[in-house]
């Protein structure tokens, strides 16, 4: 059913967007694209802690990583075109398929 899917994607990306650690790293991208190097130093974190956060916003589509060629190529990530609709319209589009 097309409303059980909608509803596993709007729980995973709502899922991520839970964090304010992963909505840091999407405002600090929004004003330009990053390394996850970068966004650890920027926010203070280790490098493992911050890979996990970025590929858990890479998973959601809410980002993309873009290996930048180089003498040391790095993982560049940018926001992807992505809208979030949580409304009592679309809820009831969603509860409406669920009832049949």
């Amino acid at each position: 059913m097309e409303s059980k899917k909608r509803i596993e994607e709007l729980t995973e990306v709502l899922h991520v967007l839970a964090n304010p650690i992963r909505l840091k790293m999407l405002a600090l991208i929004a004003v330009k694209p990053r390394h996850a190097y970068e966004l650890s130093k920027v926010l203070g974190l280790s490098y493992p802690l911050t890979h996990l956060h970025v590929t858990a916003l890479e998973r959601a589509g809410l980002i993309k990583g873009e290996v930048v060629p180089g003498p040391r190529p790095k993982k560049v990530y940018r926001l992807t075109d992505f809208r979030i609709e949580v409304s009592p319209d679309s809820l009831r589009e969603i509860g409406e398929e669920l009832e049949g």
